[in-house]
């Protein structure tokens, strides 16, 4: 009888204690906390144990999760969103602006000049004087000529890369070292812009062409890479981003990653992309596929390398971007980077391998050719859980939209692009494309409602990495900025849920992170962020002037304002 009563007594206290509250390290309260598990839904209170949410909903049931070490953090009225997720971005290379003569954001051309001349002076000591991010529109047509270059700089050589990353600006020097004369064929997919008279190269260059001179610039250490990575994390931080997709990498810059993650400094989750080059047909499979054997047993949690990049086609500013008819006044169409063949046979044997495939595509004819080479794997792999991803879809023929969702291929907008005050979109876009391209410019909207699902990303340091400012173009196609005004395209637009799913649920599910983060529920990391407002509450004018006020990664915080 006492043995059977103690058995009794043993089990009651097990199972009392089986049932006894987690005891909470955080518990966040009176704020509006948008879960996104589903449109609208917020809850009172979010409980988190270490690293991840042991619960969330009413205030008064999250308080029993409380113990005597809990910190109480009263939102004062903010909304807290998941973390977020840029799903396209250069983290290193953005970085390593920082130690260029930054061009960012000037839009005359006597300033360009007079911040290089400075540049120049000030750095007596560098053999190359390298220039960033230059807004290409500056100049008329976005052909900048080397003149301007030789009279401020004429004894050293000078390397200008525009903000979009495919246009590059040179001096007589730089033309002068790499052997590029009248005579020089235009590489295969890239064009140096001549003189109509003399053939000889007026100083800008587009696509491959860049390289021919890129190439003979000095390269960065590995610790220029790595402070890079860390300052550009922190800036990602600074905006609530938590996990992003790096769009582009070479060995060099895994190196970068792998450190940072050794020595536990990474504060974001990270997708890396291999660099695969498609204009080298299937020379160029082997490298990508040796790269993630290389590194895939070094992957973790939160760094993973299963991605690989690649071009199908240039930019519609450079009159590079693939198109299916050709650019106004114009004998050519554009340069895909490789025949329909040769796209599927490469995009086939990266999908059979088991890597997500993210492509760059921005002409309508690029956009096609990728989803073909998607469809074409679909259909000789087998249909699975692939999860590939376009980027940019600059302009996307109206047969396509329905395909995004037909194919399962996430479509990764920079939403940014999509308004009239932007001089590449004015300037050049419209005269190049004509009016009835013009129309399906960033059909981001349309995309969703033909069934695709949506990714945004920022292709910082090509424009601004705050998810805000894109947000608030993507719901008012205008701006950002706070004049209210009827939406350019309105046909395009989308509401701000949808945005901010995308940037939440939907980058988790991009990155195959939807069972650690993209909501706010028990059990999902405790990946969140504060707004000094609520976005969902205000004009939406005003999206752009949100600032994130908190950031915390696997329950630490990692950006405090």
């Amino acid at each position: 009888m006492q043995t059977r009563l103690f058995s009794c007594l043993l089990f009651l206290f097990a199972f009392a204690a089986c049932n006894q509250p987690e005891t909470a390290t955080l518990l966040f309260y009176n704020g509006k906390i948008y879960t996104m598990a589903s449109p609208g839904q917020t809850v009172e209170a979010i409980a988190v144990q270490g690293e991840r949410i042991i619960f969330a909903g009413p205030e008064a049931e999250a308080r029993k999760f409380a113990g005597d070490s809990t910190q109480f953090i009263d939102l004062e009225g903010k909304i807290m969103l998941p973390g977020l997720t840029d799903s396209h971005v250069h983290p290193i290379s953005g970085g390593l602006n920082f130690l260029e003569c930054e061009l960012t954001g000037i839009e005359h051309p006597d300033t360009v000049l007079a911040r290089l001349a400075g540049y120049a002076a000030d750095h007596p000591d560098k053999d190359w004087i390298v220039g960033e991010n230059m807004w290409l529109p500056v100049f008329p047509g976005g052909n900048a000529h080397k003149k301007f270059l030789d009279e401020i700089i004429p004894d050293r050589p000078v390397f200008v890369s525009s903000s979009d990353g495919h246009n590059a600006w040179v001096n007589s020097k730089a033309l002068e070292l790499a052997g590029i004369t009248a005579e020089t064929p235009d590489p295969a997919n890239g064009r140096i812009e001549r003189d109509a008279l003399t053939n000889e190269p007026t100083g800008t260059l587009r696509e491959e062409a860049m390289n021919l001179v890129k190439k003979l610039i000095p390269d960065y250490t590995h610790s220029q890479r790595v402070e890079a990575l860390r300052r550009s994390l922190e800036m990602a931080n600074s905006l609530g981003i938590t996990n992003l997709v790096e769009a582009s990498a070479s060995e060099d810059y895994i190196k970068a990653y792998l450190e940072l993650a050794r020595n536990g400094e990474l504060t974001a989750h990270v997708n890396i992309s291999i660099y695969g080059d498609l204009s080298k047909g299937m020379d160029g499979v082997q490298p990508v596929l040796d790269l993630n054997k290389k590194y895939s047993n070094q992957a973790s949690d939160d760094l993973r390398f299963n991605q690989v990049k690649l071009f199908m086609d240039g930019v519609v500013e450079g009159k590079t971007a693939a198109m299916h008819s050709h650019y106004v006044g114009e004998t050519h169409s554009g340069i895909p980077n490789a025949d329909l063949p040769t796209a599927k046979a490469v995009i086939a044997t990266l999908d059979k391998a088991g890597l997500q495939i993210h492509v760059h595509a921005i002409g309508d004819a690029g956009i096609s050719m990728t989803l073909d080479a998607l469809e074409n794997a679909r259909e000789v792999n087998g249909s699975k859980d692939s999860r590939h991803h376009i980027a940019h879809l600059h302009v996307i023929h109206p047969d396509d939209l329905s395909r995004f969702g037909e194919l399962g291929v996430i479509a990764n907008f920079q939403a940014l692009w999509a308004t009239l005050e932007d001089s590449y979109m004015t300037d050049m876009n419209f005269p190049f494309l004509g009016p009835e391209r013009s129309e399906w410019q960033y059909p981001i909207g349309s995309v969703a409602r033909a069934g695709g699902q949506l990714v945004f990303g920022s292709d910082w340091p090509v424009s601004t990495m705050n998810p805000f400012h894109a947000a608030q173009v993507a719901v008012t196609r205008r701006g950002p900025d706070r004049v209210e005004r009827e939406p350019w395209t309105p046909q395009h637009l989308i509401d701000l849920e949808a945005v901010v799913e995308g940037y939440t649920k939907g980058g988790a599910f991009l990155t195959r992170r939807e069972k650690d983060c993209g909501t706010l529920d028990a059990g999902k990391l405790a990946d969140l962020i504060v707004l000094d407002r609520d976005i969902f509450g205000i004009s939406k004018f005003e999206i752009h002037e949100a600032q994130v006020v908190l950031t915390m990664f696997r329950g630490k915080v990692v950006f405090q304002k």
